[in-house]
């Protein structure tokens, strides 16, 4: 599968990242085995966290930039970029956002994306230009049910505020056995089927997929047809790089595309992939539908 392409684009969670369980198995050998055959590695995360803190924590894992991967963006990269440009598509009066939702105890607070930008934080939702979710938990716990926070989210509606949902992801795989945990996704979507307006930052945005093209340019020059995205969710990993112009292929036997017991073919045309693999390790070598 990865010999006729000149990159290899990885989404993180479900592919080789099993949330709580850490470094899914084999997958050392596989990503370092890519980058010794001359393939051009990168990560491409939904995660609202940094890019470096993300590599950190790979490394503390055992997966080294250089020789496992070349790079690694993540939504939170992209987001703090367009914070610093204030390159938001809706007006910007107060230069405040408001968020919904407390510091998760697990992850960064949801205000570190602003550090450094001209963004402060609004003390209610009438200075604020704009909604930021924050990744969901009750009382520091992950939840599985995204109607838990349907109350919540709907009452916002009311302000007239766009909603910026850095991590498009509606759920995510965390604990130990990973289990599908709700994500800002699930309350970007209750948001908008509510009548809201909802900004999506990561995958499948063009932005996203742009971001880590040029990346990609650093290294080795290459098309996007030369470029295979792997993914576990059809709807961020799939329909983004399709619509890039990347081939593509769906994780269907670990991550979140095998928690939701789905065939193929109720998928829409937009999320059908190029191909499948039952796992990223190994299977990458021994499946090969292009």
């Amino acid at each position: 599968m990865a010999a006729p392409f000149l990159g290899i684009l990885l989404d993180a969670y479900g592919v080789f990242w099993g949330g709580g369980t850490g470094v899914i198995p084999g997958s050392h050998e596989t990503m370092a085995h890519l980058v010794e055959s001359g393939k051009i590695v990168g990560i491409l995360s939904n995660s609202s966290q940094s890019g470096e803190k993300e590599r950190l924590k790979f490394e503390k894992h055992g997966l080294i930039q250089g020789t496992h991967y070349h790079f690694v963006i993540t939504s939170g990269d992209i987001a703090k970029e367009l914070f610093l440009s204030q390159a938001l598509p809706f007006p910007l009066q107060h230069m405040k956002y408001w968020v919904l939702g407390t510091p998760h105890p697990k992850f960064s607070s949801p205000t570190a994306l602003f550090e450094g930008t001209a963004f402060t934080e609004a003390d209610s939702l009438k200075t604020a230009d704009f909604i930021h979710v924050a990744i969901p938990h009750l009382r520091g716990e992950d939840q599985t049910d995204p109607s838990l926070f349907k109350t919540d989210v709907v009452e916002l509606v009311s302000s007239g505020l766009p909603m910026v949902c850095v991590n498009p992801d509606t759920f995510a795989h965390e604990g130990d056995p990973p289990r599908p945990v709700v994500r800002q996704g699930s309350l970007a979507a209750l948001y908008a089927d509510a009548g809201g307006t909802v900004f999506f930052i990561g995958k499948p945005s063009r932005l996203s997929f742009n971001t880590a093209f040029q990346a990609f340019q650093n290294f080795i020059p290459m098309a996007p047809h030369e470029i295979l995205m792997v993914g576990d969710t059809p709807e961020t990993d799939i329909r983004g790089g399709k619509a890039y112009g990347m081939k593509t292929a769906l994780i269907t036997t670990i991550g979140i595309f095998a928690e939701r017991k789905q065939a193929l073919y109720t998928l829409p045309p937009s999320d059908q992939p190029d191909g499948t693999l039952e796992q990223f390790p190994d299977d990458i070598y021994i499946t090969s539908p292009f």
